[in-house]
């Protein structure tokens, strides 16, 4: 996998876990299969690089991700609310008209 360093990315292929086959500058290369690889899979693109005095690349540190956004009602579930509420209407009316 290639790490671009500025802005932060991922990238990865099939069959060349380990190289940098786009032949990058100012990237790092990780094997797609190490245990920092692997970290980097699971939290990209929601980290921040870890490196050593020499700039070399040697963990992460999970940053917080953004919350899922809340999905849109479908329209059926729209219908399904509407229905309810006229069903409580009309029960409520019923109740109340003796």
């Amino acid at each position: 996998m290639i790490i671009h360093k500025e802005p932060i990315s991922v990238e990865t292929i099939s069959g060349k876990p380990n190289e940098n086959f786009g032949e990058y500058e100012n990237v790092f290369v990780v094997d797609d299969d190490s245990e920092l690889g692997k970290k980097v899979l699971e939290n990209q693109p929601h980290f921040n690089l870890v490196l050593d005095a020499q700039e070399n690349l040697i963990d992460i540190t999970p940053t917080e991700r953004p919350p899922e956004p809340t999905p849109e009602p479908t329209e059926v579930e729209l219908l399904k609310a509407e229905l309810d509420s006229t069903k409580e209407a009309v029960n409520f009316l019923l109740m109340n008209s003796f």
